[in-house]
Order: C-alpha cells, then structure tokens, then sequence
C-alpha cells in the first residue's frame, strides 16, 4: 500500500506543477439562533453548535444566544449538550444570513458512577476500562464479519502561489475555466478537481484463517489521467483507504505509524480531558479530548466518545497537524463511527464487537515550502447490511484478481437505489455533480492533455500508443566507460493488444564499444485469478557481475543506474530461458525456469581448466552455463491489482517474503558444468513500537561444486558515494566470492524519536536512522584452486576473487540523519574488519559517508 501511496502522490504532483489557480471567497455566511430546553423553555448556555461535516463551530451565551461565521456552509447543523440529545437541523447553504432555533430534549439516563482517584485525571479512569473491555469490544474478536460498503473519493488541487498564478499556462486554464462554476474548500480558497469516484462493494473477513475478500459491484469514476475504469476501481474502490482499527496501539498511515489514543501507550503520547457526556445516536458516551504531548510526534489530536456502559468506542475525530513530523501533509483528519453489531448466530444473542458504519478520510498534502501548491483528498466510506459470525470456507474467499468488465457499466437504476438505501447524504450531491462537469470541462484543455500523457509516463514508466507501451523511461540512456553513450527503446503489448499474448522488446546501442543489444519476450497469460504464465525470452547485452537482476532481488532503479559511470566487472552475456509460473494458492508462486547463458568478460580474467594441474592447467575466461530451476516464492499477506496484463503488487503489510530457489546445471543442456545451486530470501518490515520500524533482508546460499567464481555467489559491494540499501556499501565490487553464505541487511528508522526532543533540532523533521550489514561465507579449497594469478598474454594483471574467513563475518554499520529537506539522506558508514588491501591491491577506507535521495511522507 505505502507503493501506491506514493504513485499516487508523484502523479498528483505532476499536475500540480501544470494546473490551478486560487482566488479568496469574498462572502461570508452568518447563522444565528437560540438554543432552549423543549420541555421547560429556559435557555441553555455553553451549547456547542456546529456545522456537520465540517470542523466548524462556537458556543452559545449565557443567555443560550449563538452566531455562528463560516465561509462556506453544509446542509444542516448540529446541537449537543451535557444531559441533552443531539439535535440536528436542515439550514440553507446558500443564504447569506438566516436564524436557526434548537430546542434540546433531556436525556432522562442515569450515567454510570465514575470513580476518581484524588490527584488523578478523571479520563484515566475511563481510558482503563476501554482497555479492559478491548477483547469485548474490538472488531477482532468477532470470527467473521460481511457488509455492503459504499466509497466516495475526491481529489482536488488547491493553493498556488502568487508566482504560480502569473504563469502564462496557468492563465491559459485559468480563462478556460474561468466560465465554469467554482468550489471552494473549507478556508475559502478555490479548488480545481482532479478526480471523484464513487464504488459499491461487498466485504468479507474471516479470522481463523485469516481471509479477506471484496467484490466491487459497480464503480463510476471521472478524472483527470483517468481512463481505466477497471485499474482505478482496484485503487479506489473498497475498503483499502479507510480501514484504520483505534484499539490497535498504533494506526499505519502513508507508511507511518501513528499512535492510537485509546491504544496501550495512551498515556505516554497524549494529555486528555474529560470534557462532557452527550448523546450519541442511542448511547450515552463520554467526551474525552486528547492532545499530544509533543506535537512532532506521530501521534493525533481531537475527541472520542466512549460509551459509558460497554467503554465501547463510538465515535472518534483525529487530526494531523503539520507540526507532526510527516512528510507534505499540511493536515489529515479521520473521523470514524461506530455501532454494535448483534449476533444472532444459532444458540446464542446479543452484542458481539463493534465495526465502523461511518467514516471519513480528508487529507491536504503540499510540496516543499511554503509557498508550494496543494492536493486536497477526500475519502468517504458508509457499511450498512452487516452480518457477522458467519464465516464462509476458506476457498470463498480466493476471489477474483480485477473485477468483472460489468463494473464500470453504466447503471442509473443502481445509483439511484444506492442512494436511497445504502450512501444516503453521502450520496453525489450538487457540488459533486458540479466536481464531475468540472473536470470533463478541464480535460479538454489542450494544456491538461499534455500533463496526462507526462504523468502517465512519469509514474508507469510507458507511453501508452494504442495496444503497444514504449519504456520504459529509466533504461533510455546510460552513460558508461564501455558503451560511451548506451541508447536504448523498447516496447510492450497491452490489453488493447491481446489479454493472453505478450510480447516484450528492446533494442540498445552503445557509441563507444558499437555493438547493438536486443532483448525479446514472448508471454502466454493463461489465468489472473491463480496468475499462471507461460513465455520464453532470449537476450544479448552488456551485464555487470553480481548486479544481475537476479542477484539484486528486482532493484530495477539500482540496476538501471548500475549502467552508468565506470563499468567495472562488465561482461558481455547471450542468454535464452523459457519459463513457466502459476501460483495454485494465494500468496505461493511457484516458478520452472529452463534456460542457457554465456559469460565473456570485458575486464581481465581467467581460471584454470584443470586445477589439479596447478599453474601448469590451461587456463580460459568465457564460461558457458545450462541450467534448469524451481522456485517458491511464499507471500501469505500480498495483495495486488490488475494493470491491463501487468499484476502490480501493493505489499505485504509487515508479513515475510519468503523465495527459496533450486538450480540444476547440466552438461547435457549444453553447459560445461554439472551443478547444484540453493538460494534463500527473506525479508519484512517490523513495527518495534514507539522506536520506529525495522526492515531486514536475509539471504543465503550454498553450492557444493567446484566451478570458476563467477559461477559462485560474488557479494555486491558499492564503492561508489550513492547510498545503496541491502547492499554492502563500503565493499568493493567483486571483493569477495563464496560458495556458501548467509548474509543479513538491517535498517532500523527511529522516526522522530530523538530529533523531536532536542529544541532547536526538531523544528526541522529530521529523522535518525541506522543499519547493520553482516556476511557469514567462506569458500572451498577447491573453488579456490580453480582461480589464477597468472598474467594474461599482454601481461596484464588479472582479477582475483577474495575469500572470507568462514569463522569471521565481514561487518558494517551506519548511522545517519534522514529527510533532510524532506529529500536527502546522508548516512555514514564503518567498515568494522577485512581492512587490509583488497585482493587486487585496491586501498580500502574503513569510513565513508554516503548520501542518497527518496521520495516519502
């Protein structure tokens, strides 16, 4: 999920560097009134009165008496006080001025004794009992829960400097929009929308196995760089926004993790208040406010409601300032409500836990600086229907991977009984349809057509021409000391091509070395729903010892900027495999691979033939290799979505990725080895708590056969000043090879842990971060026979492959500052031992510092 985040905030701020303009509402709204008891006529002071769905409010006098300002208002407002039910009115939106009376009935419901505690604050006491009644409570508990969830998304540009607004293009949008009537946000500026959807769906969870399944029913969605209906229901629609669980200790939200108020560190992040008891739909609830003590913190302000007799929560509203260290948010707010649900399995009725009917998501992201501009979110989410402790067979819930093409159907009827019976006022109102006319009116622009190709691009790495996709971007050029200037284009087929067949190509030409690469593949897609794939490819091109795709676990940027700079380990590589993968369970891939390779290497090198012969064995340097290979790649939490024929992954949510690869070299395949080759791979993120979160990566190896070291495992070492992860960053290219070896890349990201607490440093959001790498390996005294010191003809020096003590791991660590400028890292490294000169009498440094630069909230 934190993937797709970030996708969508590089595309949003694509546009929002070509669209927008801002203009200041000149008129203001008044409402006024009296707010009296219904039975007995006497006005009723300090009355909180509000706007509903929006943070906007006052109190009355002491004479019951209230005025209420807003620059924009809603369709209906809301009274609440203590010992009263809340009362809701319809009010006009568009009057300037109008009077609204409130006439409050009394609850008549003894509250439950709170006993306090001399010294102590009243809302512990509460916040105890919540915690106590958890298990009795929280939606966990239930074995199984279903309902029908309606979702309304909006995403809208707002804010633009005043630099921005004289930009001739923004001009040229702003006098064709200019016609067209305006929205406003809750401060008054304008917003130009980029996006609203609305879907309906049906979700299911079991527990024991943990299952989850949901089937989008129908889906309509408008916006700009929007034409896949299909892919963006999968990003949109559902649950996958808005699912955040308050009695967990901490909230996972855009890859952070927030802590909870009424979680089991409440006391050590928030200052609380018990401010009021008030009616909330049938419950009585207690009103605690909650403050963070410090405000860099990953933490929330705002209210709950707790009911005072199951200390169930029943509504809660959480907001995110910008003093949070978070990365371009200026706000986020999250508003949940929440009801009971009643078991009515055989034998047994009552309450069971309690799951969120309502909720609402809003979110205002900026840029750097100050004067950058904004994207404003909005998510909007109703359940209703709901059945619980009914669970389905474990086989229900493996449902289909994209939705059916019916989604995006147009249905009138549908809409129309979805708003009468499920979305309710949540439903397109007249500022969504007014959002929807908007943004027809915006892609017309010539200008705005330009920026949806651009940001198609920049986030998909393609550029969609009718059934063909040219990329991607990042492999077009390259330069290097082999290929001089490397050129490269290549192209895929989509959908519009075939949903079965898929053919991939590329071609690259180097002006230095003047050689042509090529690369081609064919695919068959059989099935999405169990993703079974069939194909075969073939290659020629320039590689670079140990940073094949293969050995850098699909790091496609760090070997797309591999090809740049000294090429150094560089060999030339013709390669052909066919394939097959298909993954009969969910989260187990499994993988059957066949295939040839050479290896002719560009730098000096050699080994011997014979080792047995000592320096009298022939020696040679191009190595051929046949192979076949299985491979289970094990991801029990993994969730993906359908791109056209492209199966994008959105993550694991913390559960291990487990790959363990068997690889059989035979001569009689056409090699010139007889081998065996096991490979192992995991890697997780952790939440550690208020310490922030920790990643690792764990890889192992064995081979038991004696072969030339490129054959081996060679460990990918980074001597450049780019900071590389799960990499050795102070090892030198191709230092070391072993035949067995297990190594582990730790990274542990403290958050604002520290930098928050020392003033004068915590106005700057940075962020302590640390790391630990560490390799076991050793290599036989046979495969280190096969390697030669021997001159080469022209009596160069040849390569020679170092070896680890198999007792001794090498080690590093490193330490540094990170979101420098919300971009920059720069981290220092210590190579910890193996200091003496590398094998080929290169001068080690033990100390480096390091900087790299990452895009994240």
């Amino acid at each position: 999920m934190e993937r797709l985040q970030r996708l969508l905030f590089l595309f949003s701020c694509l546009i929002l560097a070509n669209t927008f303009s801002v203009v200041k509402a000149q008129t203001n709204f008044t409402v006024t009134g009296l707010v009296t008891d219904s039975h007995t006529g006497e006005p009723i002071p300090f009355a909180s009165v509000s706007l509903v769905g929006r943070r906007v409010g006052t109190l009355t006098d002491e004479k019951g008496r209230y005025t209420l300002v807003a620059k924009l208002l809603t369709d209906s407002m809301a009274v609440s006080s203590m010992g009263y039910k809340t009362l809701r009115l319809a009010i006009n939106p568009e009057r300037p001025s109008q009077a609204v009376d409130f006439k409050l009935q009394s609850t008549g419901t003894a509250l439950q004794e709170v006993t306090v505690k001399a010294g102590e604050n009243p809302a512990w006491r509460v916040l105890r009992q919540v915690r106590k009644n958890r298990t009795l409570n929280d939606r966990k508990r239930l074995a199984a829960y279903e309902y029908d969830s309606y979702v309304k998304t909006e995403i809208a540009l707002s804010h633009v400097s005043d630099r921005m607004r004289r930009n001739p293009l923004i001009k040229r949008i702003n006098q064709a929009m200019s016609q067209h009537d305006s929205i406003m946000d809750d401060e008054g500026h304008k917003l130009l929308p980029l996006l609203a959807s609305e879907s309906v769906s049906r979700y299911y969870f079991r527990t024991a196995p943990e299952r989850k399944r949901e089937d989008i029913r129908k889906t309509r969605i408008k916006g700009v760089a929007v034409d896949d209906a299909g892919l963006s229901s999968q990003l949109l629609g559902g649950t996958n926004l808005v699912s955040q669980n308050f009695y967990d200790n901490y909230i996972p939200i855009l890859g952070k993790d927030f802590a909870s108020p009424i979680g089991d560190n409440w006391k050590n992040w928030y200052e609380f208040f018990l401010a009021d008891t008030t009616q909330i739909g049938d419950h009585i609830c207690y009103e605690i406010q909650f403050d963070p003590k410090r405000p860099e913190d990953l933490v929330f302000t705002g209210k709950a409601w707790i009911d005072t007799t199951t200390f169930a929560l029943c509504q809660i509203e959480t907001k995110i300032g910008n003093a949070a260290n978070l990365n371009y948010v200026r706000s986020l707010t999250i508003e949940q409500e929440l009801e009971s649900t009643t078991d009515s399995t055989a034998g047994t009725s009552g309450t069971a836990g309690w799951l969120p009917v309502s909720i609402r998501l809003s979110a205002n992201l900026t840029g750097v600086g100050k004067q950058s501009l904004g994207l404003r979110a909005q998510v909007t989410l109703r359940n209703s229907n709901i059945v619980v402790n009914r669970p389905r067979q474990p086989s229900f819930y493996e449902q289909a991977i994209e939705p059916s093409d019916t989604v995006a159907t147009q249905n009138e009827a549908f809409w129309n009984s979805v708003q009468k019976n499920l979305a309710g006022t949540d439903s397109l109102n007249k500022e969504d349809r007014k959002t929807r006319e908007m943004i027809d009116n915006l892609r017309a622009v010539p200008a705005v057509k330009k920026a949806e190709a651009i940001g198609q691009i920049l986030v998909t790495g393609f550029y969609k021409l009718g059934g063909v996709d040219l990329g991607p971007y990042p492999y077009l050029f390259a330069i290097n000391s082999v290929e001089g200037l490397r050129t490269r284009v290549g192209f895929r087929t989509n959908e519009q091509f075939s949903r079965n067949w898929i053919l991939r190509g590329y071609l690259a030409y180097g002006t230095l070395d003047n050689k042509f690469k090529y690369g081609a593949e064919i695919d068959y897609l059989f099935s999405r729903q169990h993703w079974t794939v069939a194909g075969a490819r073939i290659s020629y091109d320039l590689e670079r010892l140990g940073l094949t795709p293969e050995l850098i676990g699909g790091n496609r940027i760090f070997y797309a900027l591999s090809r740049f700079g000294r090429y150094r380990g560089g060999y030339e590589s013709y390669q052909k495999e066919f394939f097959f993968k298909t993954e009969p369970v969910k989260g187990i891939l499994l993988t059957a691979m066949v295939g040839t390779r050479t290896f002719d290497p560009l730098f000096p090198f050699h080994y011997r033939l014979n080792p047995e012969l000592g320096e009298q064995s022939q020696l040679r340097s191009d190595i051929d290799d046949a192979y076949w290979s299985i491979e289970a790649r094990l991801a029990r939490k993994e969730k993906y979505i359908m791109d056209g024929n492209e199966r994008i992954t959105l993550g694991t949510k913390r559960a291990p990725v487990l790959t363990i690869r068997y690889t059989r070299g035979l001569k009689s395949l056409g090699g010139e080895y007889n081998y065996h080759r096991l490979t192992l791979r995991a890697q997780q993120s952790l939440r550690v708590g208020p310490l922030g979160r920790m990643t690792y990566l764990l890889s192992a190896g064995y081979t038991p056969n004696v072969m030339p070291a490129p054959m081996l495992f060679p460990h990918i070492g980074n001597p450049t000043p780019l900071l590389t992860t799960n990499t050795f960053n102070r090892m030198q290219f191709y230092e070391f090879v072993s035949d067995r070896f297990v190594a582990v890349h730790i990274q542990h990201r403290f958050e604002g842990l520290l930098f928050n607490r020392l003033p004068g440093i915590r106005k700057f959001n940075w962020r302590l971060i640390a790391n630990v790498d560490a390799l076991w390996g050793s290599i036989s005294d046979e495969n280190q026979a096969v390697a030669s010191r021997k001159p080469l003809p022209d009596g160069i020096r040849p390569i020679y492959f170092g070896a680890l003590d198999g007792g001794i791991p090498y080690m590093e660590v490193g330490y540094g500052i990170d979101n420098i400028f919300k971009l920059i890292r720069i981290q220092a490294i210590h190579r910890l031992n193996y200091l003496d000169d590398s094998p080929n009498g290169i001068p080690l440094n033990s100390f480096a510092l390091k900087a790299s630069a990452t895009i994240s909230f």
